[in-house]
């Protein structure tokens, strides 16, 4: 199965995902907001801990479903007030998955249902 990735992701938001098979990430990373303006309602994709650069053949993640995408500024606050890009991406969980292959777009998975 060819789908997109979002990587990078911490290893506790993943197990939260896991545990209640539905989970809303903000994702500030700009590699993986390039990948959010691509999706919609309804794709697959994989999602993993794994950096972007470091994934290979064998690298776990979850497959899941893309339930809502959305691009939004966020304020930041802190020393001084300021604004990024952020995204949100609702998704609900299909099953684990691995890649097997990987190009610049695209990664081919295997996956499994639970």
């Amino acid at each position: 199965m060819r789908v997109y990735g979002i990587f990078g992701i911490k290893e506790s938001a993943i197990n939260e995902l896991i545990e209640n098979h539905i989970k809303t990430f903000t994702i500030i990373n700009a590699y993986n907001l390039e990948t959010l303006k691509n999706l919609k309602e309804g794709d697959f994709i994989f999602i993993t801990s794994t950096l972007k650069q470091d994934l290979r053949n064998g690298s776990e993640g979850v497959l899941c479903k893309v339930l809502e995408v959305s691009i939004i500024p966020q304020i930041i606050t802190g020393f001084e007030e300021k604004e990024v890009v952020a995204g949100r991406l609702k998704v609900e969980m299909l099953g684990f998955a691995k890649c097997s292959i990987t190009n610049s777009e695209y990664i081919e998975i295997r996956f499994r249902t639970f």
